[in-house]
C-alpha cells in the first residue's frame, strides 16, 4: 500500500510540475559528430534561400588553407549573402584585452566576414557567448559542441545534431535576437 501512494504521489508531482519544463518542439533530429558536421552543414548553407543566424564562441578562418572545413563555410555564407539570403553572425569578444586566442580568431574573422557583406556583432567584452548555434532558413539549427575551428574540425571529438523544426528556429531566432540586443556591431576597417 506505501508503495502504491508514493507512486500515486510522484505521478501526481511529476503532473503539476510538467508545465514548469521548457516548451516541447517537434521535429526531425540528425546526428553531425566529427567529420559528419561538415558534410551534413556545408550542403545546408549551399542550399540556404532565405536566412543564416549564427552564434559562435570560436570561428577561425584560415587565409593560407582556402579548403578547410571552416573556410568552405564562410564561401557559403558569402555566396549566400550574394544570392540574397540574409547573413548575421554573433561572435564571443570576452576578454578585455583582446589578446586571447579566441577574440584573435574572432576579430580576424568577424573582419573578413563584414568586408565580404556580412552583418556581423560581437558580443561585451564582459559575458562569454560559449553557444555554437546555427539556424538556416528559419528551420533547421544546428547545436552542439564544435567551434568552427582547425581543432573542432579535425581532431577532436565533437558532439552535434541537425534538427529540422520550424518551430524550434523561430525560438531560437528569437534567442538570436535576444543575444543581439545586448552585442555591438562589427565595423571592420574596409567599411
Amino acid at each position: 500500500m506505501q508503495k502504491f501512494i508514493l507512486q500515486v504521489l510522484l505521478f501526481f508531482f511529476l503532473f503539476l510540475t510538467a508545465p514548469a519544463f521548457s516548451e516541447v518542439f517537434e521535429g526531425r533530429i540528425s546526428p553531425a559528430n566529427n567529420g559528419d558536421y561538415k558534410e551534413q552543414i556545408l550542403p545546408c548553407l549551399k542550399s540556404a534561400k532565405k536566412s543564416i543566424y549564427i552564434i559562435m564562441f570560436l570561428a577561425s578562418y584560415y587565409p593560407q588553407y582556402p579548403d578547410s572545413p571552416v573556410n568552405l563555410f564562410i564561401r557559403e555564407m558569402i555566396n549566400a549573402k550574394r544570392r540574397g539570403v540574409n547573413v548575421e553572425v554573433i561572435l564571443n569578444q570576452s576578454d578585455s584585452d583582446y589578446s586571447s586566442h579566441s577574440t584573435t580568431e574572432n576579430l580576424k574573422t568577424g573582419a573578413y566576414l563584414a568586408n565580404n557583406g556580412i552583418t556581423v556583432y560581437f558580443d561585451s567584452p564582459k559575458k562569454t557567448t560559449h553557444a555554437k548555434l546555427l539556424i538556416i532558413d528559419e528551420r533547421f539549427l544546428v547545436i552542439g559542441s564544435a567551434n568552427w575551428s582547425y581543432s573542432a574540425m579535425a581532431k577532436n571529438n565533437e558532439t552535434s545534431v541537425i534538427i529540422d523544426s520550424p518551430e524550434l528556429a523561430r525560438s531560437y531566432i528569437k534567442y538570436f535576437e535576444k543575444i543581439k540586443k545586448e552585442c555591438r556591431p562589427f565595423l571592420s576597417p574596409l567599411q
